[in-house]
Protein backbone atom coordinates (compact mmCIF):
# COMPACT_ATOMS: atom_id res chain seq x y z
CA UNK A 1 0.00 0.00 0.00
CA UNK A 2 1.46 3.33 -1.04
CA UNK A 3 1.53 6.49 1.04
CA UNK A 4 -1.02 8.06 -1.35
CA UNK A 5 -3.41 5.14 -0.83
CA UNK A 6 -2.99 5.41 2.94
CA UNK A 7 -3.72 9.15 2.80
CA UNK A 8 -6.84 8.55 0.67
CA UNK A 9 -7.98 5.88 3.11
CA UNK A 10 -7.46 8.25 6.05
CA UNK A 11 -9.44 10.96 4.26
CA UNK A 12 -12.24 8.49 3.53
CA UNK A 13 -12.29 7.32 7.16
CA UNK A 14 -12.32 10.93 8.37
CA UNK A 15 -15.28 11.71 6.10
CA UNK A 16 -17.11 8.62 7.34
CA UNK A 17 -16.52 9.64 10.95
CA UNK A 18 -17.84 13.13 10.22
CA UNK A 19 -20.91 11.60 8.59
CA UNK A 20 -21.41 9.36 11.62
CA UNK A 21 -21.19 12.39 13.93
CA UNK A 22 -23.80 14.17 11.78
CA UNK A 23 -26.05 11.11 11.90
CA UNK A 24 -25.63 10.93 15.67
CA UNK A 25 -26.49 14.62 16.05
CA UNK A 26 -29.50 14.25 13.77
CA UNK A 27 -30.63 11.17 15.71
CA UNK A 28 -30.39 13.11 18.95
CA UNK A 29 -32.40 15.95 17.44
CA UNK A 30 -35.01 13.51 16.10
CA UNK A 31 -35.26 11.94 19.56
CA UNK A 32 -35.90 15.38 21.07
CA UNK A 33 -38.57 16.09 18.45
CA UNK A 34 -40.27 12.75 19.12
CA UNK A 35 -40.24 13.43 22.87
CA UNK A 36 -41.74 16.87 22.28
CA UNK A 37 -44.39 15.40 19.98
CA UNK A 38 -45.24 12.73 22.54
CA UNK A 39 -45.63 15.41 25.21
CA UNK A 40 -47.91 17.46 22.95
CA UNK A 41 -49.98 14.37 22.15
CA UNK A 42 -50.39 13.71 25.88
CA UNK A 43 -51.51 17.32 26.37
CA UNK A 44 -54.06 16.94 23.57
CA UNK A 45 -55.31 13.70 25.14
CA UNK A 46 -55.79 15.45 28.49
CA UNK A 47 -57.63 18.29 26.75
CA UNK A 48 -59.90 15.86 24.90
CA UNK A 49 -60.70 14.02 28.13
CA UNK A 50 -61.58 17.35 29.75
CA UNK A 51 -63.80 18.27 26.81
CA UNK A 52 -65.55 14.91 27.02
CA UNK A 53 -66.18 15.46 30.74
CA UNK A 54 -67.51 18.97 30.04
CA UNK A 55 -69.81 17.61 27.34
CA UNK A 56 -71.12 14.95 29.72
CA UNK A 57 -71.72 17.57 32.42
CA UNK A 58 -73.57 19.78 29.93
CA UNK A 59 -75.67 16.83 28.82
CA UNK A 60 -76.62 16.07 32.43
CA UNK A 61 -77.49 19.72 33.12
CA UNK A 62 -79.54 19.98 29.93
CA UNK A 63 -81.42 16.84 30.96
CA UNK A 64 -82.17 18.46 34.33
CA UNK A 65 -83.37 21.66 32.65
CA UNK A 66 -85.54 19.69 30.24
CA UNK A 67 -87.01 17.67 33.09
CA UNK A 68 -87.74 20.87 35.00
CA UNK A 69 -89.37 22.48 31.95
CA UNK A 70 -91.48 19.38 31.30
CA UNK A 71 -92.57 19.35 34.95
CA UNK A 72 -93.54 23.04 34.80
CA UNK A 73 -95.39 22.49 31.52
CA UNK A 74 -97.29 19.61 33.13
CA UNK A 75 -98.10 21.77 36.16
CA UNK A 76 -99.27 24.63 33.93
CA UNK A 77 -101.46 22.23 31.95
CA UNK A 78 -102.93 20.82 35.17
CA UNK A 79 -103.53 24.32 36.53
CA UNK A 80 -105.12 25.41 33.25
CA UNK A 81 -107.48 22.42 33.30
CA UNK A 82 -108.35 23.15 36.93
CA UNK A 83 -109.18 26.77 36.09
CA UNK A 84 -111.29 25.80 33.09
Amino acid sequence: MTQEMINELLVAITLLLEDLKDIQANSYHMDQLFNQLESEINDVEITILGLEQNAQNLDERLAQVLQCMMSKARDNTTNYKAIS
